[in-house]
């Protein structure tokens, strides 16, 4: 099989590698899209993407072959792949958390990923996607499972108000999510004019000029509209914590999404006199499959699957550029063009 290996300088090269056979309870997932993520552009940028290694977590495609032992699954079936290794034994993972485990390996990440033409998983990461669905749209069930988790760390509630910190790719599936969930109004932040028209698109109430949303301006809001969770997509050294807090209705809950590259400002005395939470969400929960006794929700990949089926047409438009994987190195580019308009950039596996 062909797989793009990382060669440093922000290139890839392609490379043949031996097809994978699946062992007990695995499957081989012929690949056939793989959505490029800002962690994948926050490693590159960093230096920290290993000189031979295959990125690549949103990731979708067909069943190509069934190892033994696996009943629910069959060749040519269409399925989005939560990208997660984890022991399967410790108290996160009997718990559902699998994210948390110590021994946690995320394909794309830690392990070669969507980048290649086919990959073995475990055949409970495979979720079953209908069979006319975009391959690009059903990669991004992933995006949606991290918005879901987020969603629920803060433990959203039908007909709350929710403002979302963030209007790329992360943010605006966020929206997409809490509206399926039942949000009673949705603000949004945008620095971009494409990423505000999106979030109209998408079903956003309200988008807020991020030239408007410092704590000063989110305080206002927050003083008119009483915001019971505020979801973080930005990051990296934003102060968004500071007006996320701002924002917020005492008793309400922040939800942190975004990869903090650096300790991020914080407003102590605002947290304790509201007495607000701060729940950090880390990829998703499959809460319902897992063998605790603490059961009562789907699994978020679940939810994401159902969401992403619902909004198809809605989430076509949150794909800006394709590419085919011999373009890869254009793909990267792209993706990290602030110039280029690109909200979600989708490689497809030929």
């Amino acid at each position: 099989m062909r797989a793009a290996s990382y060669i440093g300088d922000h290139k890839f090269e392609f490379q043949d590698r031996e097809c994978p056979e699946p062992d007990s309870g695995e499957v081989r997932v012929r690949l056939e899209a793989c959505g490029i993520c800002g962690s994948d552009l926050h490693l590159m940028h960093a230096g920290l993407l290993a000189v031979g290694h295959t990125p690549g977590h949103e990731m979708a495609g067909r069943i190509e072959a069934v190892g033994p032992h696996v009943d629910h699954l069959t060749t040519g079936q269409r399925v989005a792949i939560e990208p997660l290794v984890s022991c399967g034994d410790c108290r996160a993972c009997r718990e559902g958390r699998d994210s948390c485990c110590p021994a946690l390996q995320i394909y794309g990440i830690h392990q070669p990923g969507g980048l290649a033409e086919s990959l073995v998983v475990a055949a409970h990461r495979a979720y079953p996607v209908p069979d006319d669905l975009e391959p690009a749209i059903a990669a991004l069930c992933e995006p949606i499972a991290v918005a879901v988790h987020g969603l629920m760390r803060a433990r959203f509630q039908e007909d709350e108000r929710v403002l979302i910190l963030g209007a790329g790719s992360i943010g605006l599936v966020t929206l997409l999510a809490a509206r399926h969930l039942g949000a009673k109004e949705i603000f949004i932040t945008a620095r971009h004019a494409h990423q505000a028209e999106t979030a109209l698109a998408l079903g956003a109430d309200h988008v807020i000029d991020e030239r408007n949303a410092d704590a000063a301006g989110l305080g206002v809001l927050g003083s008119r509209s009483e915001i019971d969770v505020a979801v973080e997509t930005v990051g990296g050294g934003a102060n968004t914590l500071l007006t996320a807090t701002a924002a917020l209705r005492p008793g309400g809950r922040v939800s942190v999404l975004g990869m903090f590259l650096e300790p991020p400002a914080l407003s102590p005395l605002e947290l304790l006199l509201k007495e607000i939470d701060l729940c950090w969400s880390n990829c998703y929960h499959r809460n319902a499959r897992a063998s605790s006794s603490e059961t009562g929700r789907p699994a978020d990949y679940d939810v994401a699957t159902e969401i992403v089926d619902q909004q198809r047409e809605r989430l076509g438009r949150l794909i800006t550029h394709r590419f085919p994987l011999a373009d890869i190195d254009q793909a990267f580019a792209t993706a990290a063009d602030k110039q280029s308009g690109a909200l979600k950039v989708s490689i497809s596996i030929d």
